[in-house]
This record gives structure tokens, sequence and C-alpha cells, in this order.
């Protein structure tokens, strides 16, 4: 195992651009949160959007705000908050409109997306979904999303397209859209990020970019993304739009597509997925979030003040529990680093370590004499924890050899859904507990 390390349309076409008979990809089980971002929303003479707010506590109503952000081209130009909803006790409340929603909205098409939070005293948690339509009926769906999921990570959509017309096919445009979200405290508070944006073809072949300056409380749409970025004339297939922030403040950014045909305006909406993601070690693949890298190598407690603690077994005998949150199914992989050579440690190192279930007793990789494990399977859902992904423990201690020495070292893991930074629980305990 080895670390990873860093390495022509009008405004009320681009809203029909949105129209669409699929679902939103990538989308998320666990819908329930104290905040939630519609990406996209809209109310013009073409479509409009219905929205639906569930409350899950049989007991106690709740309240929530809805803050319209407008995209470039609405007739609201700056973010907007709107009327507070009160949600009924284990009930929904209905909004047949953004409009209905926002009642101050001025004429004119409106688009952009929509932030939501609680406001109630207590830690509160709610879901909402919402469909867009034309007056036919036809349209397609945008769950919300929590904002926490949005964040300054590389991000890429994938399987864009721009293709001419034929005799039996229709034109296929791409339209890509990009959010800085505001902040919970004002509808316009936050910082203004640089982000850069680059298409790349079906071999990795550049085709173009740009730089957009995404203001709080903004949506940027780019109308023709292979246009807007330079690219060559003619048809392009199975094109990566790629998105990084290039400014300090890692706010969080949202962005996605839509690919249409330019007959039917019949679209597709696709959020981008967090590809490459900076966290308190390396940048990563997957999400920008601690609690779910892919790769991570770890030395020390994170250092939240004078007192944190590096990873060492003192001389003699003594053990180490770190607790590590994986996901299953999933396959795992970790091993101890030593720090003189960044390679896995030798048993002449002195170390030794295993990985226990969440009882405390049930070994499953490691042991006396292990200096780390390989492409582990934890088993399928029901196998582990009654279905819940929740905690392991990793222990580290003498294995009998070296012992008058202090023997600092790096606990290196991997995973394919994403882990926790092995944080310590138990601190150079005297004796071995295996």
């Amino acid at each position: 195992m080895s670390t990873l390390k860093t390495s022509a349309l009008a405004g009320a076409i681009a809203v029909a651009a949105m129209a669409a008979t699929v679902p939103v990809h990538a989308q998320s089980t666990d819908g329930y949160h104290s905040f939630l971002v519609f990406p996209v929303v809209v109310d013009s003479g073409s479509f409009t959007q219905r929205f639906i707010f569930a409350n899950p506590d049989g007991n106690r109503a709740m309240t929530i705000v809805p803050t319209f952000v407008p995209g470039d081209g609405s007739s609201q130009t700056t973010a907007m908050t709107c009327p507070q909803v009160v949600l009924a006790p284990n009930a929904q409340t209905e909004f047949t409109s953004l409009r209905e929603l926002c009642p101050d909205l001025p004429d004119g098409s409106q688009f952009g997306f929509l932030y939501t939070s609680k406001i109630s005293a207590t830690n509160r948690i709610y879901a909402a979904f919402s469909r867009i339509s034309n007056p036919q009926g036809n349209g397609f769906t945008v769950e919300a999303f929590p904002p926490h999921t949005f964040t300054s990570a590389e991000s890429v959509v994938t399987g864009l397209r721009r293709l001419a017309a034929t005799s039996s096919t229709p034109a296929f445009q791409t339209n890509c859209f990009l959010g800085n979200l505001n902040d919970t405290v004002g509808p316009v508070s936050g910082v203004t990020t640089r982000v850069e944006y680059t298409l790349t073809g079906s071999t990795g072949a550049p085709l173009g970019g740009g730089f957009v300056d995404l203001p709080p409380g903004k949506l940027i749409r780019l109308l023709d993304v292979f246009a807007a970025a330079g690219a060559p004339a003619g048809n392009h297939d199975d094109v990566t739009f790629r998105v990084r922030e290039v400014s300090a403040g890692e706010p969080g950014i949202l962005s996605f597509c839509t690919v249409q045909d330019n007959t039917s305006f019949g679209a597709d909406f696709r959020i981008a997925k967090q590809e490459l993601g900076k966290s308190g070690q390396v940048a990563s693949i997957g999400a920008q979030d601690d609690h779910v890298s892919r790769d991570s190598t770890v030395s020390a407690e994170a250092a939240q003040s004078a007192g944190a603690r590096s990873f060492a077994i003192p001389a003699g005998a003594a053990t180490n529990t770190h607790v590590v949150y994986f996901r299953h199914p999933d396959w795992v992989q970790c091993e101890l680093i030593d720090p003189g050579t960044n390679q896995r440690a030798q048993a002449g190192y002195g170390l030794e370590m295993r990985l226990v279930a969440q009882n405390g007793t049930s070994v499953i990789a490691g042991g006396a004499g292990s200096t780390g494990f390989g492409k582990l399977y934890l088993g399928d859902k029901a196998d582990r924890n009654n279905g819940a992904n929740t905690r392991y423990t990793i222990q580290v201690e003498s294995n009998g050899s070296n012992e008058g020495a202090n023997r600092p070292y790096k606990l290196h893991c991997q995973s394919g859904s994403g882990h926790t930074m092995s944080d310590l629980v138990r601190y150079q305990v005297a004796g071995n507990q295996f």
C-alpha cells in the first residue's frame, strides 16, 4: 500500500434546459437534516416547481426559513429571505410553486438555488423534496441536499456532450452552473471565491476552461459550456467538467450541469461529485471530510491544543487504542508505518496491531506479530452491528522486541467508502492486550 498524495440560446431557453424526464444522479438516502439546499429552483412561464417539506417528529412542530439565491439573469437580483414555514408534527407541508413559497418575488422568470434551515430552539431535522414540471406535467425530481456535502473539493460532472443534429437525432447541448453557498447568518454573507473549470475529452485531452468569480448569494450559469470554455468546434461526447476552487477560505461550492436536447428541451440534471478533497492530512480521493477519508496517514491527534499526543509506544510493554469508523460492505486495509522509512514497520521495530469489532472482543484482522492487513472484506450489511455503520478499534502494542526504545508510528488506512481518522481513545496503557 502507498499513501495517496496530492498531486445562440436566450435566458428563457437556459431555464428550459432544466426540464428533464430522468432523476437526479448521486442522491443520498440520508435525507433528514437541520439544513437543506435545493441546487436548482425555478418559476417561469414554462416551468413550475412543487415543494414538500416533512417533519418526522410526531410530538412537536418546527419552523424553517427558506432563502432564495437567484441565478444571473433572474428578475430577482439579490438573495431573498422568504416567509417562515411551520411544519406540523408528523406532517408534510406542500407549496405548489416557488412563488407561493416566496411570495415577494418580483414578476418575471426566476431560477437559482434555495437554502433552507430550521430555527427551532431544539435540535430538529426535516426532509425536503421537489418536482419541476412543464404545463404538460413532464418534469423531474430535485431532492434537497444537506449543505455540508458542498465543499471546496475538486468536483466533476461526467458524460457531457455537444452534438449536432442529424436526420434522426436532435442536437445536444450542455449547460453548467456554479454557486457559492451563502452562510446561514444572512442571505448575502460570505466571501467571493474564484473557481477554475476545465473540460477534458474521453481520452483525458484538455478541451478548454476558464475562471469564474463567485460571490455569495449568486448562481452563475455557463450557457453552452463548450462555447464558454473555448472548446474546439464540432461534436464532443463523454466529456468531463471539472471544478476547482482556487481562492482561500474553502467555502461550499455548488455545481451541476444539464445535458439537453434542443428539440424537446428534455434534459438531465447532474450534480457534481467530489473527487479530490483537501483533508486534515493530505489531498485525498473522495469527499472533503475527515470522517470519509479514502486514504489517511495519521501520526498524531488533531493539533487542537498544545497537548496533542503523537502516536508512539514508549519503552516497555504498552498499548494504544484507536477508534475508527468504517462502512460496510467495503474493502478496508490498515498498516503501521515506520516514520524512519515511511514504509510498513518490520517485526524488528517492535510493534504489532489488530482490528477489533465493536463488541471489543472479536478480532477481525491482524494480531500477534502483524504490522498490517490488506484488502479485508468487512461483510454484507446484515453481517455486522445489526446493519449499522459504526465503530471499530485498532490496538497497537509492543510485540516483545525492541522494548527498550520509544517507537513512534503512523497509522495508514484505506477504504472504498470512507473512514475516520483513527482517534486515540486509550494512550500508552501499561501492558499488552494480545
